[in-house]
């Protein structure tokens, strides 16, 4: 049996009207494409830092894998314990966790965000609150990871982000 094309069209508008109709009526599915639309990406927050950076005329940084698996061990500490603070609730500082993956450096920062739903709200929270922004612009580092985890924060789903800076030792 052969379908006309017209035939193809009338079935593709239902199926988009029958989508449509998904997204607006089950919850899971609705949240579920606004998630997609309005995330949190580690390249893209590498992006706009180096931007910034770049636009006050100091050096890119360059992304380290040592600094992105700390990065990914906070922020999963972070949701897995319901906890957002530099230090953990045992008192574990942020250099703890660059100690944990062997990154040895001169110079360290690490910055924090959580409840934010997109990789541009969090940069521009960073660059208005005056210690993100010295670490950002700071040009002491060199080196850049950064990683997100979603977990639950005050009773509600959060996505915690964290950015850690280095410079290593030589």
């Amino acid at each position: 049996m052969k379908i006309s094309n017209r035939m193809k069209l009338k079935i593709a508008i239902v199926c988009l009207a029958v989508l449509v109709v998904l997204i607006g009526v089950v919850p899971g599915l609705r949240i579920g494409v606004i998630d997609s639309l309005s995330a949190i990406y580690a390249s893209v927050l590498v992006n706009l830092t180096n931007q910034n950076r770049i636009a006050a005329n100091i050096s890119e940084l360059k992304i380290n894998p040592l600094l992105e698996k700390a990065a990914q061990m906070k922020a999963d500490d972070m949701a897995t314990r319901s906890y957002f603070a530099h230090n953990t609730p045992e008192g574990k500082t942020p250099w703890y966790w660059f100690e944990l993956v062997g990154y040895k450096y001169l110079y360290a920062g690490e910055n924090l965000a959580v409840n934010f739903e997109n990789s541009e709200d969090v940069e521009t929270a960073w660059m208005n609150s005056r210690g993100h922004f010295l670490n950002i612009m700071n040009p002491k580092f060199t080196e850049i990871g950064i990683a997100t985890s979603t977990g639950f924060y005050k009773n509600r789903q959060a996505i915690f982000v964290v950015q850690m800076f280095g410079s290593p030792l030589r």
